[in-house]
């Protein structure tokens, strides 16, 4: 029962870490003050704490199933730390947006984190549900 449990909160912690990653990669891309403030905002009380909850339910059913080891969550463990990677760099960078009122450009490439964002889902639940290797 715990099992189901952990993995249930599992999945709704990453359906809300997702949907704030998404969120953040637009805020740095709006030029509002307003946006930046209100989309920081939901970060530090949503975002953030999802993605703590993503990792602590996550390790416990990795250590739950004996998967530590397992050559497919090795790959989706590489992924999950980019996404948390991301997270970091995107936070940042509105928080830089909005301390100095929108002087800070964001880096070009993260135009394209919605994008790596939903592939590197894609690979995560591939790895999950299938378990290739």
């Amino acid at each position: 029962m715990i099992y189901l449990l952990l993995k249930a909160v599992h999945v709704i912690a990453i359906v809300t870490f997702v949907g704030g990653l998404l969120m953040l990669s637009v805020g740095v891309r709006i030029a509002n003050l307003a946006v930046h403030r209100a989309v920081r905002r939901w970060d530090r009380a949503v975002t953030a704490p999802a993605l703590a909850l993503v990792w602590i339910t996550g390790v416990a059913i990795a250590m739950n199933g004996h998967w530590f080891g397992a050559a497919w969550l090795s790959v989706k463990l590489v992924v999950v730390v980019a996404l948390s990677a991301l997270h970091g760099i995107l936070a940042g960078t509105l928080r830089r947006m909005e301390r100095d009122d929108l002087v800070v450009a964001p880096a070009s490439w993260l135009g394209q984190a919605a994008g790596a964002v939903v592939v590197a889902m894609g690979i995560v639940v591939g790895l999950v549900v299938i378990k290739p290797f």
